[in-house]
């Protein structure tokens, strides 16, 4: 008996679609100035390592929060990474990793049938950087 055989067809993960699948933007919840979310472009990487060097040092904030979702949360680490070398060591670092709910329109072929809405999950990473408070003291923070 070969294992494709045993295989029906309730028991698979997702449904067949038949029309196009349109993935929506992640929902965030509200922005603050201190959140940086990463994506995978490779051309962001030292600009969004100077924003967290600079929102920590230059602007006082007291902390940062680094978010990456599915295929860029090794672009989020390498960005956290950067950044506490930049800063000597000198950070902590808090991480905490998620699952979100991701929701995709599938629009359909045939042009009579309404458009549907799937939900898929993917990971996430938190990564959330703050200058120790022997430091906080000699620069100072406003926030």
């Amino acid at each position: 008996m070969d294992v494709s055989d045993s295989i029906k067809p309730s028991d698979q993960k997702r449904p067949v679609i038949e029309g196009a699948v349109k993935k929506r933007k992640p929902i965030r919840p509200s922005v603050a100035r201190s959140d940086i979310y990463v994506t995978r472009d490779p051309k962001k990487f030292q600009s969004q390592v100077n924003r967290a060097r600079r929102l920590l040092l230059d602007r006082h904030y007291p902390s940062i929060a680094i978010h990456g979702l599915g295929a860029a949360i090794p672009q989020a680490i390498s960005i956290a990474s950067a950044v506490k070398a930049c800063l000597s060591d000198e950070t902590t670092m808090d991480v905490t990793t998620d699952t979100v709910n991701i929701y995709d329109d599938i629009v359909p072929t045939d042009t009579t049938k309404d458009i549907a809405t799937q939900v898929r999950q993917t990971s996430a990473i938190h990564i959330k950087m703050a200058l120790p408070d022997k430091l906080k003291t000699l620069i100072g923070t406003r926030r």
